[in-house]
């Protein structure tokens, strides 16, 4: 859709703007926003009919929609942790793929469709379930049941007390994984420090992320010190508490505070080396 030259004012982003004085159109995986003042009314009304076309027929809207896309509210349901699974689709998904995946990674609070080729489960994982073992495993499957190709993206586990709404980490998640499709890698299943590794290469702008690992790791001089050390020991556990002078039970209670602070498993290869080179980085 070759708008911009028709209309020179509108705006483009991955989510629709709720507000009067705008209208929003569904453009693949972005939405491009029109400034209603700037319109005449053949135009508007042309533009509402595309809108309304380009609409998923039965949207599911939750207080979680309202709050996570909408903008409108505040947090519905306090949970100790928040993580969004993110999925890529090429058709609407029906309420049996909602329930088949529910049965398959564990308890899902919501489904949140942000546009018709993307949704994003909430998921209340007390269960510490191996989603990303779980999903590469099934989703060939998956694809085959249901007729259509699926891309996702595990996001983090954001704790309740994190320094931004939850919102802003949804949003900034959502438009990490459009900008890694839009560069066209093929991983099928990514995690979010595979992501976030990326994204130190590619330079995207992640001002509220990059403000939490802030938070857990560079200012916090005790957290930074133990990710060096493991870095430094290749991840092994003995040799990271020697060369921090602390007991080996002292090391795995550090390293239990920090997956519950930052959503990081120092454990993983790839959740050490993006808090390694994100503190290196700073």
């Amino acid at each position: 859709m070759e708008l911009k030259a028709y209309f020179p004012e509108v705006k483009r982003s991955y989510f629709p703007i709720f507000d009067s004085d705008w209208i929003s159109i569904q453009d693949g995986e972005e939405y491009l926003h029109f400034p209603i003042s700037s319109l005449t009314k053949r135009e508007l009304i042309l533009l509402e009919v595309l809108a309304h076309k380009n609409s998923p027929a039965e949207k599911h809207r939750s207080a979680w929609h309202a709050y996570l896309v909408d903008g409108k509210g505040d947090v519905p349901e306090e949970l100790s942790a928040y993580q969004f699974i993110y999925f890529n689709h090429q058709e609407q998904l029906s309420q049996e793929f909602n329930d088949v995946l529910s049965s398959i990674i564990g308890t899902v609070i919501d489904h949140i469709a942000i546009s018709q080729t993307r949704t994003a489960f909430l998921i209340d994982n007390q269960t510490k379930t191996n989603n990303f073992a779980t999903l590469i495993d099934i989703l060939p499957t998956l694809e085959n049941d249901f007729g259509q190709a699926f891309r996702v993206f595990i996001g983090n586990e954001w704790p309740k007390d994190s320094l931004a709404p939850i919102s802003a980490y949804f949003k900034e998640e959502n438009n990490l994984f459009s900008s890694y499709l839009a560069d066209k890698r093929s991983h099928q299943v990514v995690s979010f420090p595979e992501l976030m590794l990326w994204s130190l290469i590619a330079v995207i702008p992640l001002k509220t992320v990059e403000a939490h690992f802030n938070h857990c790791l560079i200012q916090n001089k005790d957290m930074s010190d133990m990710v060096v050390a493991m870095w430094q020991s290749q991840g092994n556990l003995v040799q990271s508490a020697q060369k921090l002078y602390i007991h080996r039970n002292s090391l795995q209670y550090k390293l239990d505070k920090l997956k519950v602070q930052s959503g990081l498993n120092l454990k993983n290869l790839d959740d050490l080396a993006f808090a390694y080179l994100f503190i290196e980085k700073k």
